[in-house]
């Protein structure tokens, strides 16, 4: 799994770091960027969806025997903003809840780099290909 998050275009312009992978679990890093702002220093809530998805793919993935090709989709995802992000880089925690053939049900949080403040919690479905 290592190989294939920073070959991924989208991953690479947001500076997503694999921190931690372990079997059905991942931890994941996104650094503070200016351009990656909306208000002021308040990172984008888009931005935290997407580190989300993120991690919600790389703890389904992780533990799994990965092909040549990654393949697979996100089938659902349900995010709560709980605090801002302020001029601060974010730590997405995700682990799998459940694994079956296919699918795999995710938890993910995400908290700020700096104190471990929970900024948003997410859980997701994800269908390896």
């Amino acid at each position: 799994m290592r190989q294939f998050v920073p070959a991924s275009p989208f991953v690479a312009l947001l500076g997503v770091q694999i921190e931690d992978i372990s079997d059905g679990a991942a931890t994941l890093l996104v650094p503070y960027r200016p351009e990656l702002t909306t208000v002021g220093t308040m990172m984008h809530g888009g931005l935290i969806a997407a580190a989300a998805d993120i991690g919600v793919m790389v703890a389904a993935w992780a533990g799994r025997p990965v092909p040549d090709k990654l393949r697979g989709v996100t089938a659902s995802l349900s995010l709560n903003f709980i605090a801002p992000l302020m001029e601060d880089g974010l730590r997405v925690r995700a682990h799998r809840l459940s694994t079956g053939r296919k699918t795999s049900h995710v938890r993910c949080e995400m908290y700020s780099q700096t104190d471990d403040v929970l900024v948003a919690s997410a859980t997701g479905t994800y269908q390896v290909g």
